[in-house]
Protein backbone atom coordinates (compact mmCIF):
# COMPACT_ATOMS: atom_id res chain seq x y z
CA UNK A 1 0.00 0.00 0.00
CA UNK A 2 1.04 3.35 -0.94
CA UNK A 3 -0.03 5.90 1.62
CA UNK A 4 -3.58 5.24 0.49
CA UNK A 5 -3.48 3.56 -2.57
CA UNK A 6 -3.83 -0.49 -2.10
CA UNK A 7 -4.70 -3.22 -4.54
CA UNK A 8 -8.38 -4.50 -4.34
CA UNK A 9 -9.59 -8.17 -6.33
CA UNK A 10 -12.73 -7.53 -8.03
CA UNK A 11 -15.33 -10.08 -6.89
CA UNK A 12 -18.35 -7.86 -8.30
CA UNK A 13 -18.76 -5.30 -11.19
CA UNK A 14 -20.43 -2.44 -10.85
CA UNK A 15 -23.97 -2.27 -12.02
CA UNK A 16 -23.97 -6.37 -11.78
CA UNK A 17 -26.95 -7.96 -9.90
CA UNK A 18 -24.87 -11.21 -9.06
CA UNK A 19 -23.36 -11.65 -5.52
CA UNK A 20 -19.73 -13.09 -6.24
CA UNK A 21 -17.35 -14.17 -3.68
CA UNK A 22 -14.12 -14.88 -3.02
CA UNK A 23 -13.33 -18.36 -1.40
CA UNK A 24 -10.54 -18.55 0.47
CA UNK A 25 -9.65 -22.10 0.51
CA UNK A 26 -10.59 -23.04 -3.26
CA UNK A 27 -9.03 -19.32 -4.50
CA UNK A 28 -11.89 -19.39 -6.81
CA UNK A 29 -14.84 -16.22 -6.78
CA UNK A 30 -17.72 -18.08 -7.29
CA UNK A 31 -21.43 -16.86 -7.53
CA UNK A 32 -23.20 -16.86 -3.48
CA UNK A 33 -26.12 -15.62 -5.28
CA UNK A 34 -28.21 -12.96 -7.04
CA UNK A 35 -29.45 -9.92 -5.21
CA UNK A 36 -33.29 -10.63 -4.15
CA UNK A 37 -34.61 -7.23 -5.17
CA UNK A 38 -34.18 -4.84 -8.39
CA UNK A 39 -30.83 -3.77 -6.64
CA UNK A 40 -27.42 -3.60 -8.79
CA UNK A 41 -23.75 -2.68 -7.26
CA UNK A 42 -23.59 0.96 -7.97
CA UNK A 43 -18.68 0.14 -8.01
CA UNK A 44 -16.99 -2.19 -8.17
CA UNK A 45 -16.76 -4.19 -4.78
CA UNK A 46 -14.48 -6.59 -4.00
CA UNK A 47 -11.64 -6.96 -1.34
CA UNK A 48 -8.10 -6.68 0.08
CA UNK A 49 -6.11 -9.64 0.10
CA UNK A 50 -4.20 -10.78 3.65
CA UNK A 51 -7.02 -9.05 5.71
CA UNK A 52 -9.86 -10.52 8.09
CA UNK A 53 -12.85 -8.48 8.99
CA UNK A 54 -15.41 -9.47 11.73
CA UNK A 55 -17.67 -11.34 9.46
CA UNK A 56 -15.08 -13.90 8.62
CA UNK A 57 -13.91 -12.52 4.76
CA UNK A 58 -11.64 -10.37 3.85
CA UNK A 59 -12.05 -6.38 4.42
CA UNK A 60 -14.62 -4.96 1.85
CA UNK A 61 -14.13 -2.46 -0.51
CA UNK A 62 -16.65 -0.37 -3.14
CA UNK A 63 -15.32 1.89 -5.27
CA UNK A 64 -16.65 4.42 -7.64
CA UNK A 65 -15.64 3.72 -11.18
CA UNK A 66 -16.27 5.17 -14.41
CA UNK A 67 -16.65 1.23 -16.70
CA UNK A 68 -16.84 -2.12 -14.84
CA UNK A 69 -14.07 -4.35 -14.88
CA UNK A 70 -14.75 -8.58 -14.36
CA UNK A 71 -14.67 -10.31 -11.47
CA UNK A 72 -10.84 -11.32 -10.27
CA UNK A 73 -9.11 -8.43 -11.51
CA UNK A 74 -6.82 -6.58 -9.28
CA UNK A 75 -7.19 -2.75 -9.73
CA UNK A 76 -5.74 0.30 -7.12
CA UNK A 77 -8.02 1.99 -5.12
CA UNK A 78 -7.50 5.22 -3.65
CA UNK A 79 -9.16 5.03 -0.47
CA UNK A 80 -10.69 7.68 0.48
CA UNK A 81 -12.99 6.35 3.80
CA UNK A 82 -14.88 4.22 5.19
CA UNK A 83 -18.91 2.81 5.93
CA UNK A 84 -19.34 2.26 9.17
CA UNK A 85 -22.08 -1.24 8.33
CA UNK A 86 -23.65 -3.69 10.60
CA UNK A 87 -24.93 -6.35 8.50
CA UNK A 88 -27.54 -8.68 10.54
CA UNK A 89 -25.91 -7.81 13.83
CA UNK A 90 -21.86 -8.42 12.39
CA UNK A 91 -19.87 -5.30 12.45
CA UNK A 92 -18.99 -5.33 8.18
CA UNK A 93 -16.90 -1.91 7.72
CA UNK A 94 -16.57 -1.30 3.81
CA UNK A 95 -13.64 0.96 2.49
CA UNK A 96 -14.74 3.68 0.22
CA UNK A 97 -12.57 4.72 -2.61
CA UNK A 98 -12.21 5.66 -6.39
CA UNK A 99 -10.12 3.85 -8.95
CA UNK A 100 -6.42 5.03 -8.72
CA UNK A 101 -5.85 5.08 -12.13
CA UNK A 102 -9.18 6.89 -13.91
CA UNK A 103 -8.21 10.34 -14.30
CA UNK A 104 -12.08 11.26 -13.72
CA UNK A 105 -10.85 10.91 -10.63
CA UNK A 106 -7.72 12.90 -9.99
CA UNK A 107 -9.61 15.69 -7.95
CA UNK A 108 -11.53 12.90 -5.28
CA UNK A 109 -8.76 13.22 -2.17
CA UNK A 110 -10.65 12.78 0.47
CA UNK A 111 -14.63 12.18 1.14
CA UNK A 112 -15.60 15.87 0.73
CA UNK A 113 -14.47 15.73 -2.64
CA UNK A 114 -17.04 13.05 -3.40
CA UNK A 115 -20.86 14.32 -4.62
CA UNK A 116 -22.96 13.67 -1.90
CA UNK A 117 -25.69 12.09 -4.22
CA UNK A 118 -23.04 9.28 -4.97
CA UNK A 119 -22.25 8.64 -1.49
CA UNK A 120 -26.06 8.95 -0.81
CA UNK A 121 -26.69 6.37 -3.19
CA UNK A 122 -24.01 4.01 -1.95
CA UNK A 123 -25.70 4.05 1.52
CA UNK A 124 -29.10 3.19 0.63
CA UNK A 125 -27.80 0.30 -1.62
CA UNK A 126 -26.55 -0.84 1.46
CA UNK A 127 -29.68 -0.17 3.51
CA UNK A 128 -31.92 -1.52 0.51
CA UNK A 129 -29.63 -4.57 -0.83
CA UNK A 130 -31.04 -7.24 1.60
CA UNK A 131 -34.16 -6.65 2.65
CA UNK A 132 -35.93 -9.03 0.52
CA UNK A 133 -34.02 -11.67 2.56
CA UNK A 134 -35.24 -10.61 5.68
CA UNK A 135 -31.93 -9.63 6.94
CA UNK A 136 -30.61 -6.16 8.78
CA UNK A 137 -28.67 -3.93 7.84
CA UNK A 138 -27.54 -0.52 9.92
CA UNK A 139 -24.94 1.99 8.56
CA UNK A 140 -23.43 3.54 11.38
CA UNK A 141 -22.15 6.59 9.42
CA UNK A 142 -18.69 7.16 7.33
CA UNK A 143 -15.18 7.24 8.72
CA UNK A 144 -12.95 9.88 7.39
CA UNK A 145 -9.54 8.09 5.97
CA UNK A 146 -7.93 7.63 8.93
CA UNK A 147 -10.72 5.38 9.97
CA UNK A 148 -10.44 3.36 6.78
CA UNK A 149 -6.49 3.24 7.32
CA UNK A 150 -6.59 1.70 10.44
CA UNK A 151 -9.41 -0.65 9.83
CA UNK A 152 -7.03 -2.34 7.23
CA UNK A 153 -4.27 -2.54 9.83
CA UNK A 154 -6.27 -4.17 12.35
CA UNK A 155 -7.73 -6.62 9.55
CA UNK A 156 -4.12 -7.80 8.43
CA UNK A 157 -3.01 -8.16 11.94
CA UNK A 158 -6.49 -10.20 12.47
CA UNK A 159 -5.62 -12.69 9.11
CA UNK A 160 -2.04 -12.72 10.30
CA UNK A 161 -3.29 -14.19 13.99
CA UNK A 162 -5.43 -16.35 11.77
CA UNK A 163 -4.29 -17.10 8.84
CA UNK A 164 -3.44 -21.22 9.29
CA UNK A 165 -6.71 -21.49 10.86
CA UNK A 166 -8.05 -19.60 7.76
CA UNK A 167 -6.67 -22.66 5.35
CA UNK A 168 -8.67 -25.37 7.12
CA UNK A 169 -11.33 -27.18 6.09
CA UNK A 170 -14.08 -25.67 8.64
CA UNK A 171 -11.36 -22.99 9.91
CA UNK A 172 -14.09 -19.91 9.16
CA UNK A 173 -16.82 -21.28 10.75
CA UNK A 174 -14.71 -21.64 13.78
CA UNK A 175 -13.44 -18.36 13.68
CA UNK A 176 -16.46 -17.00 13.85
CA UNK A 177 -18.12 -18.85 16.64
CA UNK A 178 -15.35 -18.29 18.90
CA UNK A 179 -15.23 -14.26 18.23
CA UNK A 180 -19.33 -14.32 19.01
CA UNK A 181 -18.59 -17.00 22.14
CA UNK A 182 -16.51 -13.77 23.34
CA UNK A 183 -18.81 -10.82 22.28
CA UNK A 184 -16.27 -9.55 19.16
CA UNK A 185 -17.47 -8.45 16.07
CA UNK A 186 -21.14 -7.92 17.30
CA UNK A 187 -22.81 -4.76 17.26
Amino acid sequence: MSNNVIEMIVEIPKGSSNKYEYDVNTGKIALDRVLYGANFYPGEYGFIQNTLDWDGDPLDVISLVTYPTLPGVAVNIRILGSIKMIDNGEIDTKLFGVFHDDPRFDTYKNLEDVPQHLRDEIENFFLQYKALQKKSVRIDGWGDLNHALNEIKECKERFKKYEKQLATPNGKNEIIAEWKAKGLGQA
